[in-house]
């Protein structure tokens, strides 16, 4: 169940590395949307309710990026990396910089309820890998998205609509994110200001293991749901180790490496 989180925000970096970007604020509104949930409830908001506006902020937040990015020329890295400071900010301020218990049963089930005796949130993570898998493979957008990430320019003579796709593609991302950060309050039963906070690598390194090429164009979700559980894997069994956390990190930036440079090799190999 450790996983489900980290496939949500990996399927978010499969999205905008298809077209050949990349999206640094991940974590950041995953922290972001769980502090909105929580502040509504405590508003005295129904958990539904709250789920829903949330998760809204959250693919506002994306779309915002994707237009400043698509629309204004900004580059992926400025404008996600501006995002992350942004909106982890936001979180301090929405939480006033402490935990903010979730005392809604409704909503903690999320993280703690079972349906034919599997976690809800994978059944999340499940349902959003079928999603995706679908529309990647069975939508003309889909093709589009691998048409973008292959060669932006032949994309747009072609008559594909690259910035509005490239758009919604962020604004995916956002709510794939937000989903995550659901599950970490729910799974807490409180909004950590904290949350999320430095996962946007975990992701991206799950969705490289899993074979998406970081110049876009190339990849699928079902190699990311292994890279993401193959790194879960791996980060848990550090701590099954009394590893030193301050190892993560290392580990992950390793795990990034080799596999690009294993991605790379196998691209020089085919031509």
């Amino acid at each position: 169940t450790d996983a489900a989180p980290l496939v949500l925000l990996a399927l978010s970096e499969l999205m905008v590395m298809l077209v050949a970007g990349i999206d640094l604020s991940v974590g950041a509104v995953a922290g972001l949307t769980g502090a909105l949930a929580a502040t509504m409830m405590l508003l005295g908001f129904p958990w539904p309710l709250a789920l829903f506006l949330a998760l809204l902020a959250a693919t506002s937040a994306g779309l915002l990026q994707g237009v400043v990015i698509n629309y204004l020329h900004i580059t992926d890295f400025i404008a996600t990396l501006a995002g992350l400071s942004i909106f982890s900010s936001l979180t301090l301020i929405v939480t006033n910089g402490e935990p903010l218990n979730i005392n809604d049963n409704g909503f903690n089930a999320i993280g703690e309820s079972h349906i034919l005796g599997i976690p809800d949130q994978v059944w999340i993570a499940g349902l959003m890998v079928i999603v995706v898998a679908l529309f990647l493979g069975l939508s003309a957008s889909g093709a589009y998205l691998y048409a973008i990430g292959g060669n932006r320019v032949a994309a747009y003579r072609a008559g594909i609509r690259v910035r509005r796709l490239r758009s919604l593609a962020y604004a995916f991302s956002g709510f794939s994110a937000g989903l995550a950060g659901v599950i970490f309050a729910a799974q807490l039963a409180t909004a950590d200001p904290n949350a999320g906070r430095g996962d946007e690598l975990p992701a991206i390194a799950a969705a490289v293991i899993g074979g998406v090429y970081l110049f876009g164009g190339r990849g699928t979700v079902w190699g990311v749901l292994l890279g993401a559980l193959l790194l879960s894997t791996i980060l848990d069994g550090l701590v099954l180790l009394n590893i030193s956390p301050f190892y993560t990190e290392l580990v992950e930036g390793v795990v990034i490496l080799l596999a690009v440079m294993l991605g790379y090799l196998k691209k020089r190999s085919t031509v």
